[in-house]
């Protein structure tokens, strides 16, 4: 059986992913060269600290429970056997306690349907072991990697600094713990190591020997906050603790470079549930205690990418409206199809709906099917014929309206085709709502089988041509021709007869239509300004108005979710992704990672997106799959 590697690093500029091949070996030496292999080569990047994510449980519990035992029976096991690939285990210890690594563990679950950067990262993994098996680059375990002198402590992979072993000798003697034992940290040293606390603590043992003076205190805000709390800072045993009261048990004043830690362990450790920056605040505040603590957990929970990718569970912002030009009849266009519905006598299943910006005139027309074809006759003998080519056409995305023999016809026809954001029918308001009322009227006139459907349609348009229209306060048919329908109510109840009309010639009748018209238009653009403002007004009160900048990362909500997964443990957010084009105020392109393929790029609104902002400082920054 040949064995093969495969490690991927992520949010690292130089390391690139590599895979090696290891021969007849088995997965168990496999999956403990990996590590070995990663360790080297984030020694030859100077990388002292970052995250091994493994789908081996094998590996992450040789290395976090067995290992320190092993190491102390002589890499014996507590059956007293040897313990298999024994120089593997013994050379990444060396490495780590050579070079001071602080590595985490991440566990991942294998062949994972949950998107994300975990299940891309290791998936990528397996491709390249896989690979590697067959025909990657030979690699060979080298005796030069062991230790010369076994050390007597244990400075393994593990979530802990490694120290060396002349400063724990030196220290041994003043290690003090609070509550439970944290293992092999030594607590002084740490303290000692931090700037701030070393200065408070000289100050505390020698007043009058360790003043601090004014430009101390300036650059460093944890030693102002630490001497503005002097009075409950306490010296046990050569720790630092705080202890507001003696109700309370003290907490230890952790230093800077170790409250990352501090933090993960309160929030991402299964205990600590990803709780909210509030709750996970309250539990540190009962074991230790720093300057600004309130501060750092919020900025680790606003940037913790899981905690980001399940909350909300939907949009909660939205952008403000935006204006649309001045158009006049027939020149801006939204079309939008309907269906399928129940087949009608005729054959029908389907509805393209046509809808005038300007005039609010309403064309519905039946279909037997939603394809380009049939959607290019229908506009062609149906809607161009009648009322000539428009400027625009706005659209959803469908393969009916983006399809080869749309783009053709646009193309030949000199119109410009425009098409929405998947997900966002607002961007169709208008045909959306036309839709929604053709539909609605329809059910309350269609018989029981509704076959026919498509015989009362035009009645309907009928109606929803005659009614004025709520923004331009005139009807649709009255903004084309220039006068009112004639209903049937208006043959049987007006009192003039409607055969007795002026004697018109035919330039006349031009002219004051002409005027009448003019006047009309005139009177639905003031009004449709008017209830533009208002309806952005309204729109708007609940509107936060952020604009994201290209290289931002955001998260995307996902909208469409694995059918064959059960969703209420998916994520609804995926990323984080890199904006790399900006339209509008409220239209960006994002780029879309996927692994083994080249990235996907998308349009998005900004209502589906929402800012992520990376964790900064040194914990963190470096993953390793």
């Amino acid at each position: 059986m040949q064995a093969g590697v495969g490690v991927v690093w992520q949010n690292h500029p130089i390391l690139k992913p590599q895979h090696y091949m290891l021969g007849s070996q088995t997965s168990q030496f496999a999956e403990i060269a990996a590590v070995l292999i990663a360790l080297q080569q984030a020694n030859l990047a100077a990388l002292t600290e970052f995250v091994i994510c493994s789908d081996s449980n094998y590996a992450r519990l040789s290395f976090i429970s067995h290992f320190p035992v092993w190491k102390q029976n002589g890499m014996k096991t507590a059956r007293g056997k040897d313990v298999k690939h024994a120089e593997l285990f013994l050379a990444c210890d060396k490495l780590v306690s050579d070079h001071g690594m602080s590595i985490y563990w991440k566990k991942v679950k294998g062949h994972s349907q949950v998107p994300g950067p975990d299940k891309d990262g290791n998936d990528e993994a397996d491709r390249l072991a896989k690979t590697g098996a067959m025909s990657g680059n030979p690699w060979q375990f080298s005796e030069e990697w062991l230790p010369q002198v076994e050390a007597g402590a244990v400075n393994v992979v593990t979530r802990r600094q490694a120290r060396e072993e002349t400063e724990r000798s030196a220290s041994k003697d003043v290690v003090v713990h609070l509550g439970r034992k944290p293992g092999d940290e030594d607590l002084v040293t740490m303290q000692q190591q931090d700037p701030a606390i070393r200065a408070i603590f000289q100050l505390m043992s020698k007043p009058d020997d360790s003043p601090i003076s004014p430009e101390l205190l300036q650059p460093s805000s944890d030693l102002s906050d630490l001497q503005a709390a002097r009075s409950h800072l306490k010296i046990i045993k050569g720790l630092l603790v705080y202890a507001p009261n003696d109700q309370e048990p003290p907490r230890w004043v952790v230093p800077t470079d170790h409250r990352g830690v501090m933090i993960q362990h309160a929030h991402d450790a299964p205990c600590g549930g990803h709780r909210s920056a509030k709750a996970t605040c309250r539990t540190l505040r009962e074991v230790v205690y720093w300057p600004f603590m309130a501060r750092d957990v919020d900025e680790y929970v606003k940037s913790c990418l899981i905690c980001c990718q399940f909350q909300p569970t939907r949009p909660l912002h939205r952008a403000p409206l935006q204006k649309r030009g001045i158009t006049f009849p027939w020149s801006n266009l939204q079309v939008d199809w309907v269906g399928p519905v129940p087949k009608s006598s005729r054959g029908n299943k389907y509805l393209l709906t046509v809808t005038c910006a300007f005039t609010k005139w309403v064309e519905c027309l039946p279909a037997p099917n939603d394809t380009a074809e049939t959607t290019a006759v229908l506009l062609i003998n149906h809607v161009f014929s009648r009322w000539g080519l428009p400027l625009t056409i706005d659209s959803d995305r469908g393969t009916h309206f983006t399809a080869s023999v749309m783009t053709s016809l646009w193309q030949m026809l000199g119109v410009e085709a425009k098409f929405h954001i998947a997900y966002h029918p607002q961007s169709s308001g208008q045909v959306e709502r036309a839709n929604r009322t053709i539909v609605g009227m329809l059910r309350k006139y269609v018989k029981a089988n509704g076959r026919d459907w498509d015989i009362k349609l035009p009645l309907v348009l009928m109606a929803i041509r005659s009614t004025p229209h709520r923004s331009t306060g005139v009807s649709p048919f009255e903004m084309m021709t220039g006068r009112e329908m004639t209903l049937p109510l208006h043959l049987l109840y007006r009192p003039e007869d409607l055969n007795i009309v002026g004697a018109y010639t035919a330039h006349q009748y031009v002219a004051d239509l002409r005027t009448h018209l003019q006047d009309t238009f005139s009177w639905a653009q003031e009004n449709l300004e008017a209830s533009a403002k208002g309806q952005k007004a309204y729109h708007d009160k609940k509107a936060t108005d952020r604009q994201y900048q290209i290289g931002d990362k955001v998260l995307y909500f996902n909208f469409s979710k694995p059918t064959n997964t059960p969703k209420k443990f998916l994520p609804n957010w995926s990323g984080p992704h890199e904006i790399v084009g900006k339209l509008s105020p409220v239209a960006y392109r994002i780029r879309v990672s996927r692994p083994n393929q080249s990235p996907a790029y998308k349009w998005v609104h900004s209502n589906q997106i929402r800012g992520y902002t990376p964790p900064t400082g040194e914990r963190g920054e470096h993953r390793l799959v």
